[in-house]
């Protein structure tokens, strides 16, 4: 972590600012992209889309982070179930509550913090349907 320390005091930051900016350089951040209406036909990686009809957030939806292309929706209605809640973040960033779980295929289960996935646990080798 020194490195990262010394790349800050040639930024003219500190050690902590540094390695925000290194992660993020190297791993950025999810986007997040609101939309009216209807999703686009292709979604983009690395992006949080919010589907917005009437003022209403309806749902969230990404391509999983397993890589495989599969399309992740996220139920942000209150009359229905599941249901998540998404918290928009300065600078574009978002976290979703609960976690996600995909029950089949590649069973990732991470959660969405600030942009970020984070794993909860690996993914069992060989169990991708």
């Amino acid at each position: 972590m020194k490195w990262i320390a010394g790349i800050g005091s040639w930024l003219g930051c500190q050690a902590k600012t540094a390695a925000v900016w290194v992660c993020n350089w190297f791993d950025p951040p999810y986007r997040t992209v609101v939309v009216t209406g209807n999703l686009p036909e292709k979604l983009r990686k690395r992006s949080l889309y919010i589907v917005e009809e009437d003022g209403f957030e309806e749902q969230a939806a990404m391509l999983c982070p397993c890589g495989r292309g599969h399309i992740l929706h996220m139920n942000l209605l209150p009359d229905e179930r599941p249901r998540w809640h998404v918290t928009r973040h300065a600078g574009g960033l978002a976290t979703l509550h609960p976690s996600v779980w995909r029950k089949k295929g590649c069973r990732s289960h991470f959660w969405f913090r600030r942009g970020r996935v984070i794993w909860v646990r690996e993914r069992p080798a060989g169990k991708h349907k």
